[in-house]
């Protein structure tokens, strides 16, 4: 037996550093005692593992009091206390101390020459801070301690530089706030005075202002006259009124720092004074009372008024701009009160500027002419007098007219009224002359009255039926056409002589029986009519009933004709000819049938026209519709029955549907819709339907035709249109 001895494992841990400041990184070793070749180690701090920190040294930044151990696993045989915890090493972490410094002056500002002490205030600086001051950013030799003083110059910047013994700093070494020094230069103190005026004319009060030099924010100032300080004149002016020899000079005493030369004596000022002028001024009107609108000249005559006088005058106490001669023309208002200021350019004058008189404006005002006049009656009727009138405004006691016509003055009409016999577009006026005074837009022209003079109408009517002759039972509309009939004319048709009730517009229909005669009363509401009111032309009505058969032979249609049978027509019939020649136009009405037979030619220029009435219209009843035969259409064959499609219901009012059902669904079908004059009036494709639902709606009651097209397949069929 090999027996190997039991290894007793354990591990101990020591710290790079502790205690140890804030923020500070430690790293921390551990020592194993029987591990094996490859121990497993686990960091815990507090009792907690870090995760990754599995190797003999960790290393991370603690605060106070944290708790760090080891767990050392080894890969040793027989061993003993395996895994193994290490010693516990607890930490001491100081807190960072923050480093600064600030410095104070013992005076800033200072003046020019002036030894200022600055004081450092240290925080955090241990028990020897170490200080330099600097100025201006370079250090000062031998300012080391915590005050500094020195001469600054004006600008210097001034900031101290800490250095703390302490330990676990922050900001060390600190620098301080910065001082930078206002240092005022030594400023000389003096004043000047100055005279409001010199020299004045007796009894002026005179200012006089003095000007300090650096005087400060308060100066104080005393004045003196012929070498006295005067009680209380201790401002910057001083106002008296002076006699001539008079000295005056100011003491200015100056409360700025930093001074020389303070207090400092001012100029003397030796007074001139002369005596005094009365002036005076008068003024007068060139007329007073005036009209309204007359322009007044006024004139001043002047008292001391010197070499060169200024004058200003005023309308009702307000300075007019411009107005400064001796004389003043302006257009015034009643009341309106006019005076003249003189300032005199003499010196020492008393009652100057003066004052003249005032003028008080008596103002008759203007009496504004005017005339309108009036027509007895406008428009009027060819050949009626019209009476024009006058009225006037302002005119006077005996006021004068002029009657016009077209702008010319007539002859004798200077009276307030006048007559004639206008023609339309005369332009009538009155001119009117007022005898008052004071007066505005005298002589006046009144309003213009352009006549209007309507000629007197003829009225007439004329009345045409819709149709005649016509077929029995056929409904007639007569349609009348009124000359002059007015805005709103009125109208009552007759039948034979008699009123028909209720027959008052301008058209009127009924079924005419053979023989009617037909006529309508017009009464017109125009102006100036004759004849009114007036009776229209007669129309006798020819009714005729329609054959059932007609046989058309040897006949040859050059203009307009219409033929109908209820039953059938032949055309050509029993080798005759039946000719429509270049320009004609024939049209076959049948209720059954119609058969064009040989002989019947249509010439180039002519047409020709047939259809198989459905609702019993013949030629009498409705006008043919002819059809536009569109150039370059295919001519569509009819078969009678089709294989691949049909078409339902036949007769429709309007809705039917195409139904190709057997045919391919993927397939184009269009479908074409013909009238029976071969006019294409619809065209539609459509696509994947077996059936598909068209409309005749609004289309006119007929035969139409419907030619389908699907693929290869192609036909064509008839529909009634109900």
């Amino acid at each position: 037996m090999t027996v190997n001895p039991l290894l007793p494992v354990s591990v101990s841990i020591a710290a790079s550093a502790n205690p140890v400041c804030a923020g500070t990184s430690v790293t921390y070793a551990a020592t194993p005692v029987n591990g094996g070749s490859t121990p497993s180690f686990q960091w815990k701090v507090n009792g907690t593992s870090v995760t990754g920190a599995t190797a003999a040294t960790y290393s991370f930044v603690p605060v106070n009091g944290n708790a760090i151990t080891c767990v050392l696993t080894s890969n040793a045989t027989c061993t003993t206390g395996n895994p193994a915890t290490s010693n516990t090493v607890t930490m001491t972490v100081n807190p960072l101390l923050p480093v600064s410094v600030s410095i104070a002056a013992s005076a800033n500002p200072v003046c020019a020459g002036t030894s200022v002490t600055y004081s450092a205030t240290a925080v955090n600086g241990g028990s020897t801070p170490s200080f330099q001051w600097k100025v201006n950013g370079t250090s000062v030799t031998g300012a080391t301690t915590s005050s500094y003083s020195f001469i600054p110059a004006s600008g210097n910047a001034v900031s101290c530089t800490l250095t703390s013994n302490a330990t676990c700093t922050t900001g060390n070494p600190a620098t301080s706030n910065t001082i930078t020094m206002t240092v005022n230069p030594l400023l000389p103190v003096s004043v000047s005075i100055a005279a409001s005026a010199n020299p004045v004319c007796a009894g002026t009060s005179v200012t006089f202002s003095a000007t300090p030099v650096n005087g400060g924010t308060t100066p104080s100032f005393q004045w003196k006259v012929n070498g006295t300080s005067v009680t209380g004149a201790t401002t910057s002016s001083y106002s008296f009124i002076p006699a001539s020899g008079n000295a005056v000079s100011c003491t200015l005493t100056s409360n700025a720092t930093c001074t020389t030369g303070n207090p400092a004596t001012s100029n003397s000022i030796t007074m001139m004074v002369n005596p005094v002028l009365p002036v005076s001024v008068s003024i007068t009107a060139s007329a007073n009372p005036v009209c309204a609108g007359t322009s007044v000249t006024f004139s001043a005559t002047p008292v001391n008024g010197g070499t060169t006088p200024s004058f200003q005058w005023k309308v009702n106490g307000t300075s007019v701009t411009g107005a400064t001669t001796s004389s003043y023309s302006f257009i015034p208002a009643s009341g309106n009160a006019v005076s003249c200021a003189l300032t005199s350019n003499i010196n020492c004058t008393s009652g100057n500027p003066a004052t003249s008189n005032s003028i008080t404006m008596m103002i008759n005002p203007l009496r504004p002419v005017s005339i309108s006049i009036t027509a007895s009656a406008n428009p009027v009727c060819a050949g009626t007098s019209v009476t024009f009138s006058a009225t006037p405004v302002n005119g006077g006691t005996t006021p004068s007219f002029q009657w016009k016509v077209n702008g010319t003055n007539i002859t004798g009409a200077t009276t307030s009224s006048y007559s004639f016999i206008p023609a339309s577009g005369n332009a009538v006026s009155c001119s009117l002359t007022s005898n008052i005074n004071c007066t505005s837009g005298n002589p006046a022209t009144s309003n213009t009255i352009t006549m209007m003079v309507n000629p007197v109408l003829p009225v007439s009517i004329s009345i045409a039926a819709s149709a005649n002759p016509v077929l029995a039972g056929t409904s007639v509309t007569f349609t009348a056409t009124p000359v002059n009939g007015g805005t709103s004319p009125g109208y009552q048709w007759k039948v034979g002589g008699t009123n028909v009730t209720g027959a008052t517009n301008a058209s009127y229909a009924f079924i005419p029986v053979n023989g009617n005669t037909i006529t309508c009363l017009l009464l017109s509401n125009a102006t100036c009519t004759t004849g009114n009111p007036a009776t229209s032309n007669s129309v006798t009505m020819s009714v005729t009933t329609v054959a059932a058969t007609l046989v058309l032979q040897n006949l040859n249609v050059t203009g307009t004709q219409c033929f109908n049978a209820t039953q059938t027509i032949t055309v050509a019939g029993g080798s005759t000819t039946f000719t429509v020649q270049s320009g004609g136009s024939a049209t076959m009405i049948a209720g059954l049938r119609i058969s064009y037979l040989p002989g019947t030619a249509v010439k180039s220029g002519g047409y020709m026209h047939g259809y198989i009435t459905t609702t019993g219209q013949y030629c009498g009843t409705m006008a043919p519709s002819l059809a536009t035969v569109v150039e370059g259409e295919e001519t569509i064959a009819i078969s009678p029955q089709q294989s691949f499609f049909r078409v339902y219901p036949n007769p429709t009012t309007g809705l039917f549907v195409v139904d190709l059902s057997g045919q391919d669904p993927s397939e184009n079908i269009r479908v074409k819709i013909y009238s029976m004059t071969g006019e294409k009036i619809m065209t539609t494709d459509f696509t994947g339907e077996g059936k598909h639902e068209l409309s005749l709606s609004g289309r006119p009651a007929g035969i139409y035709l419907i030619h389908v097209v699907s693929g290869q397949n192609a036909g064509t069929t008839r529909i009634i249109k109900k």
